[in-house]
């Protein structure tokens, strides 16, 4: 959950980064490489996700809700701490012009020494944290994961490295396999009847192997010390430093309150719908929104970030939108997996919603950061998070399918907001940003009547079955892809014609805009 943080240099870059940053020159084909970047950055989040997924399901399977809740206030606690130790590294790599080798010296050295800290601070407070959860039971599973902020840290350096050149197929086995050992752990020492070990070693091993994949694919480094450099990263970081942990309280604020207010029961149905709701905005758009910064920061001006901004929003809101509206219509199939997971069904329904707005946001926090307005990043993320902490306070004790709704109608709202200032502050034109948002929904209302109608015929949808999900999902699907080639085949053409590279594209492969239509 954690996010990359960035600022400028220096005051002036800051006011006016468009115009005093000489990014580096553009590689040949440099929209092909960001292009098949997000599918490499996709190939390797879908492993990823993929083993997560069968994990989850797993483990939803095996533990009881209030061990469900005891995951996630680990996972909940270790978020923020790595967020913590991030101290802007990734995108600091990304963005610098000069002197990388030392950079990535002293920034290993500086998240080393941070994850340490952090480890040991945690292994102190473990137990004042279980007991405001009421759940004594979260100390060994808290001081367990705490083990892997060190060797987190370790991967952070060859990772951004990684992305700064572009290497995304490298990126890949970082963001997959790792994620293929933990999950592998964690399945086989839970079904062996260790539950809340199994969470532990799962977690521990797929952080050692983060550490030892990063180093042998990534570019290596050994720690060093430079202050002026330490200075210069940690400055850099800046409004955005602030914004990542903000952002991390805006992720889990709705776990503190549901935890300490209702209890861990009512987290663990909240966290299950919680994270079968965040798996296409993890997939998806945090996936080509982390491809495309490091492209946006090496075009030459605002109005190129601004056009090809408009085009990537129509191509990663037309590859979520069909799955945030499934987990709509069909929330009520979560029961597959226990009847004992009914009553998320309406917390699904709304996070949904909220995950799509979600991504709506982060799209247009990629822009701002590529042009320099860090400053409204931050404010983004303090508003978002102000505003939702009390709606949430003052509803909570009405249940979890009211906080979903709350987290909905919030991020629409901060989504409103948002767009509105990447028209002023980033030249993106009103009219595309309308239509990258209601052509992919007109063609999910398509999927509407697909489930309403066909969902009335005997055998489907009279109770939750694996077969009527199976059979409507791909229909509901193919519906929305046939009304999305229809109305917007431009954005589409323009995204293949990138991936493939290919010359007869009217941008051409190392161009660097992409038209709208």
């Amino acid at each position: 959950m954690t996010r990359g943080l960035r600022a400028a240099h220096s005051r002036k870059r800051f006011r006016s980064a468009e115009t005093t940053i000489t990014p580096d020159p553009l590689p040949a084909g440099g929209r092909t490489l960001a292009a098949r970047g997000a599918l490499w950055l996709s190939v390797g989040s879908w492993g990823a996700k993929g083993t997560q997924t069968v994990a989850l399901l797993v483990l939803a399977r095996a533990l009881a809700p209030s061990e469900f809740g005891i995951l996630a206030i680990a996972a909940l606690t270790y978020n923020v701490l790595q967020a913590v130790n991030q101290l802007g590294v990734g995108d600091a790599l990304t963005y610098l012009e000069d002197r990388i080798d030392e950079a990535s010296r002293t920034a290993l050295s500086m998240v080393l020494v941070t994850g340490l800290i952090l480890m040991g601070a945690t292994w102190a407070v473990a137990p004042m944290i279980a007991s405001f959860f009421h759940s004594p039971a979260a100390t060994f599973v808290l001081r367990g994961f705490a083990i892997c902020l060190p060797f987190d840290a370790a991967a952070q350096v060859p990772i951004g490295r990684m992305t700064r050149s572009l290497r995304f197929s490298r990126r890949a086995v970082t963001d997959a396999l790792p994620s293929v050992i933990g999950a592998a752990v964690t399945i086989g020492v839970v079904l062996g009847g260790y539950p809340l070990i199994g969470l532990v070693a799962g977690q521990v091993a797929g952080s050692v192997a983060n550490a030892a994949v990063a180093t042998l694919v990534g570019p290596r480094c050994l720690p060093g010390w430079n202050t002026l450099m330490a200075r210069r990263l940690l400055k850099y970081g800046g409004y955005l430093s602030a914004a990542d942990l903000i952002n991390l309280g805006l992720l889990n604020v709705d776990y503190i309150v549901v935890g300490h207010v209702l209890g861990p029961v009512a987290l663990g149905f909240y966290s299950l719908a919680y994270r079968i709701c965040f798996m296409p905005y993890l997939s998806i758009s945090v996936v080509a929104n982390g491809a495309v910064f490091p492209y946006y920061c090496r075009l030459p001006s605002r109005e190129a970030k601004a056009r090809t901004a408009e085009n990537t929003f129509c191509l990663i809101n037309a590859a979520s939108m069909p799955w945030f509206a499934g987990l709509v219509l069909f929330a009520g199939d979560i029961a597959l997996l226990g009847q004992k997971w009914a009553p998320a069904t309406g917390a699904v329904r709304f996070l949904a919603v909220y995950g799509f707005f979600l991504s709506l946001i982060l799209s247009a926090l990629q822009i701002l950061k590529a042009v320099g307005r860090s400053d409204l990043v931050f404010l983004d993320r303090g508003l978002h998070l102000a505003i939702l902490t009390a709606v949430l306070i003052s509803t909570v004790r009405e249940g979890i399918t009211v906080v979903a709704l709350d987290q909905a109608l919030v991020a629409c709202a901060i989504a409103l907001a948002s767009g509105w200032w990447i028209v002023r502050h980033a030249s993106v034109r009103p009219a595309a940003l309308g239509r990258s948002v209601a052509l992919p929904l007109l063609a999910a209302l398509g999927m509407v009547p697909v489930v309403l109608l066909l969902g009335r015929l005997p055998g489907f949808r009279s109770t939750p079955s694996w077969a009527s999900l199976l059979t409507l999902g791909p229909l509901a699907l193919a519906v929305f892809a046939a009304i999305l080639l229809a109305v917007m085949p431009g954005p589409l053409r323009s995204g293949w014609a990138a991936l493939r590279g290919s010359n007869g594209d009217p941008d051409g492969p190392g161009r660097s805009t992409l038209p709208l239509h």
